[in-house]
């Protein structure tokens, strides 16, 4: 548990880190190690108290969510196992392949979902939408608009489609770029930051936060790459690599969010208030098993 981390701003960890030095990731760790122990004891202390369930199960609720959205530090990132692409298939769809691949995402009901631009280093330029991500479980294919031209527009009636959920991390800016460029309207779609919030993250966690307290491992974002040209064909490795792992890391947290709120969904209070906000309840409903 990572109490501390949770409740103090990042200010206020600054002004920690900087009057104690080396001390002060001991005195967090010590103060969270109280919270712990002084939850753990509380719990055992009402084990045998059969009206005590609400409380055990507000206090799982509590930790649930201190787990989610407390962000790691740069030392704790670090220490986390890449997230790789390991039994994952990338195709970068060229135009005699993109009707079989439409038809293979037409039959999912989740897709990981992003997009890239080239960058611009010009005042008042600004570069159309590069590139289109799409992934399942095990395969991401990459739409590149250097590669498919015109035809990038046939994505149009899996991106609408109401019965498949485009999920992805700070996604204002991918819908913005296809519904300028191709008229294209994303939808039905999930921010997983929107949804972090729901939970207490208060602002946007982004990529690498995400994808470390969903998947407990570590996704890097170098500025190199993300500023690099999504328009070059062909594609480097390494583009092919960053691209693939934005859109899977989207499809695999939100298989893992729903996977960590689904003993919580439908449990309410004594006061029958629901533990999930009502508002990320029922933007998942569909996704969660039947109790």
């Amino acid at each position: 548990m990572q109490l501390m981390r949770y409740c103090l701003s990042p200010n206020k960890l600054a002004w920690l880190r900087e009057e104690l030095g080396e001390h002060a990731d001991k005195l967090l760790a010590a103060m969270d190690a109280a919270g712990s122990n002084y939850l753990a004891e509380l719990t055992e202390l009402q084990a045998g108290d059969l009206s005590a369930g609400d409380s055990q199960l507000k206090f799982a609720w509590f930790q649930q969510k201190l787990a989610l959205t407390t962000r790691l530090t740069d030392a704790d990132l670090a220490n986390l196992t890449p997230l790789s692409l390991v039994d994952v298939r990338v195709e970068l769809v060229s135009s005699d392949k993109l009707t079989a691949a439409l038809q293979q995402l037409s039959s999912e009901s989740v897709l990981g979902f992003d997009t890239e631009t080239r960058a611009s280093f010009e005042p008042g330029v600004q570069h159309p939408l590069s590139l289109v991500q799409l992934a399942t479980s095990d395969t991401c294919y990459l739409f590149q608009r250097a590669v498919l031209g015109e035809r990038l527009a046939e994505l149009k009636p899996l991106l609408e489609n109401e019965q498949i959920l485009k999920v992805g991390i700070g996604l204002r800016g991918d819908g913005q770029a296809l519904k300028q460029d191709w008229d294209i309207q994303v939808s039905p779609r999930l921010d997983l930051n929107w949804a972090m919030a729901q939970l207490g993250a208060g602002k946007d966690m982004g990529t690498r936060q995400l994808v470390a307290a969903l998947l407990h491992k570590r996704i890097d974002k170098p500025k190199k790459m993300t500023l690099s040209n999504w328009q070059q064909v062909p594609l480097s490795q390494a583009q092919v690599h960053y691209a693939a792992l934005d859109a899977l890391a989207a499809n695999q947290c939100f298989w893992q969010l729903i996977d960590k709120l689904q003993g919580f969904y439908g449990k309410t209070t004594v006061a029958n208030k629901p533990l999930l906000p009502p508002s990320l309840a029922a933007r998942l409903a569909s996704y969660f098993h039947p109790a």
